[in-house]
């Protein structure tokens, strides 16, 4: 029985050395990583990007055996919160040497004290929580003399970090020694007083740098981001850029508004469809991965798995900092995907770079809803600069087109055919009544452009495309038919007095008043398009004017209402629905020889309504043609 109980006893022992290692890994540094500050992470490699992280110090000399207050921190811009850390003093002439003994720390529930070559000279996470800024009281040994630097790895997340964030070099010196006062440092450093604040020493936005992905767009990579003109200034929306060494292409992309992916893609056209892409996804744990798809041209369109192999690129390092999802990687310099093959080297790609902040799948990402652009040519990859996107001339006419068609034309052509029948009686313009000869013309205008503005778009996005979740585009095809359907009813229109004429009447009344809303309803969805790039107050500017449509409308009907009252008295009846039943009026009732009544005050209303309306679209064209508006006022004013 002793024997037995010898090996209970070692069993135990065993379970107990593994439980302390376990909960050294799991809420802390593991032991392997005090020589080398590698958090043992299975498979993943410290990211090579700036940090955004910083280690700062109260002072800039500190005397043997005094204390110096150090912190971890994210000093640039809004702070990035730590996941896990490791933080030591190393000798600067000797840096594999761990100096002094950390004496406090701020929270035992986030940080803890270990040692690792020596009694209490570590300080890690206790667990992976989130947590904002820490600071710690280092106390300098009795028997160095010399510099020595704070050294650090913090993550961020499980497969996300940084090793070797260093602080400014600090003098240990002797007792006796007296110290000059600078900002960063503190006199009295025995005192219990908190240390100075992190963001005092902030730098400012504008001193900032910018983004890893952005240092050598100029000279040394290609670089292709939204919106226009976003390079330079080092705030696209999403950007990818290639940098070529040798036989090595290494892409980066980056995506900002909390996306859910950010993508790339090589394509022989500017349009969307037979592209191979690769995305960058966010998962909800906040791990990045990296994948291949295949995007086809109409409905599924980005597949992965047997469609797009997945072992033709290598994830170097991702982030998610600030909102933006970062992801750098290789590809092979020649693949086959779907039977074509990419040979990155000696063929020329369009460069498209997509963003949404959804997935359809687990497997599928969602719409482009943040950001999505092409380049207007095929380049070189090896090609060092900043690419130009695809025109947007056709775009911009297909919306100037539908803004005069319908927020103009058929707006005014409308309000002739119902509120001015008898008005200008006696003037006749082409042999017809001159409302009629007007509304005529502006029909057909609204018909030209609609139909124009149609075919534009079809040759821009390549035939019938989706627009996501919003509606844009069915809207839009409903008012084309529509609008395509109207002169051909009138054509054949049966005379009046007849029996059909009454059928003809309303049926053209609801196909043009059905369309006029949807044209309208069509416009104030194309405002949140991403393509479209216009701001959202462009709502109220639509709104504004469905306001002044509405009360002119309003106004004049009143005023029809009123006309209608002196029928009683055998003067007039100039209500238009009353003719849409297609009956002969009483002529005893009716005086076709003068104006109804209130024709000057409709007149009157027509010559302001007439002019504001127009102001309008001109507003709104201006909108288009200048989207995006704000960078187009910043080129213009040199901003």
């Amino acid at each position: 029985m002793l024997p037995r109980k010898k090996n209970m006893k070692a069993i135990v022992f065993a379970v107990i050395l593994l439980i302390q290692y376990s909960e050294q890994h799991g809420s802390g540094a593991p032991p392997g990583a005090c020589v080398d500050q590698m958090p043992r992470h299975s498979g993943i490699q410290a990211q090579t990007s700036v940090p955004p992280y910083a280690i700062t110090t109260s002072a800039s000399q500190v005397r043997q055996g005094d204390i110096l207050n150090v912190t971890i921190g994210s000093p640039f811009g809004a702070p990035v919160p730590i996941g896990g850390f490791i933080l030591q003093a190393r000798q600067v002439q000797n840096p594999d040497t761990i100096e002094g003994i950390f004496v406090k720390v701020p929270n035992t529930e986030m940080a803890q004290i270990i040692s690792c070559r020596g009694n209490n000279d570590t300080v890690t996470h206790t667990s992976p929580e989130e947590k904002q800024p820490l600071t710690f009281q280092w106390k300098a040994p009795n028997d160095l003399l010399g510099g020595i630097s704070f050294r650090a790895t913090v993550a961020q997340g499980y497969a996300t970090f940084w090793k070797n964030i260093e602080s400014p070099v600090v003098e240990v010196v002797t007792p006796n020694t007296v110290i000059t006062t600078t900002e960063r440092m503190s006199t009295t450093p025995r005192t219990s007083q908190s240390p100075p604040s992190i963001m005092e020493s902030r730098p400012k936005p504008t001193t900032s740098k910018p983004d890893v992905i952005y240092q050598g767009c100029a000279d040394t990579k290609l670089c292709f981001g939204v919106p226009q003109n976003c390079v330079s200034k080092g705030d696209c929306k999403a950007i990818v850029a290639v940098f070529v060494a040798g036989d090595t292409y290494t892409f980066e992309i980056q995506g900002t508004d909390n996306p859910k992916y950010i993508a790339a893609g090589l394509s022989k056209d500017n349009k969307m469809g037979e592209d191979s892409s690769m995305e960058c996804v966010r998962n909800d744990s906040g791990r990045v991965s990296l994948f291949t798809s295949w995007t086809y041209p109409k409905a599924e369109p980005y597949v992965r798995r047997s469609d797009s192999p997945q072992d033709i690129v290598q994830l170097l390092e991702s982030s998610i900092i600030d909102g933006k999802l970062y992801c750098k990687f290789r590809r092979d310099v020649v693949s086959v995907v779907m039977g074509q093959t990419f040979d990155l080297a000696n063929n020329k790609y369009n460069l498209m770079v997509v963003s949404g902040d959804s997935m359809k799948d687990p497997d599928r990402v969602g719409f482009h809803s943040l950001a999505y652009e092409s380049t207007g040519e095929p380049l070189a990859l090896a090609t060092v600069g900043s690419a130009a996107g695809a025109s947007k001339l056709l775009l911009k006419l297909h919306g100037s087109f539908m803004l005069i068609a319908w927020l103009g034309s058929a707006s005014i052509g409308i309000l002739l055919a119902r509120y001015f029948r008898q008005t200008w009686v006696g003037r006749q313009l082409g042999g017809v009544d001159i409302w009629f000869a007007y509304h005529r013309i502006l029909m057909v205008v609204t018909w030209l452009l609609t139909i124009i503005g149609f075919i534009i778009i079809l040759i821009e996005v390549g035939g019938w495309t989706s627009t996501g979740d919003n509606p844009h585009a069915i809207t839009g095809i409903v008012t084309v038919i529509l609008c395509f359907i109207q002169p051909i009813g009138a054509y054949f229109r049966p005379h009046p007095g007849t029996k059909k004429r009454p059928i003809f009447n309303w049926l053209h009344w609801f196909f043009g008043n059905a369309a006029h809303i949807l044209g309208i309803v069509t416009i104030f969805l194309a405002i949140y398009l991403q393509k479209a790039e216009l701001p959202i107050w462009s709502v109220y500017v639509m709104a504004a004017f469905v306001a002044f449509h509405v009360i002119m409308h309003i106004i004049l009907s009143l005023t029809l209402c009123v006309s209608e009252g002196r029928i009683s008295n055998g003067r007039v009846n100039s209500f238009p629905m009353k003719d849409m039943m297609g009956q002969p009026r009483q002529m005893s009732h009716v005086d076709r020889s003068t104006d109804a009544p209130f024709s000057s005050f409709r007149r009157h209303m027509l010559s302001i309504y007439v002019p504001i309306i127009l102001i309008f679209v001109i507003a709104m064209i201006c909108l288009v043609a200048l989207a995006p508006i704000a960078e187009t006022y910043n080129s213009i004013a040199g901003v």
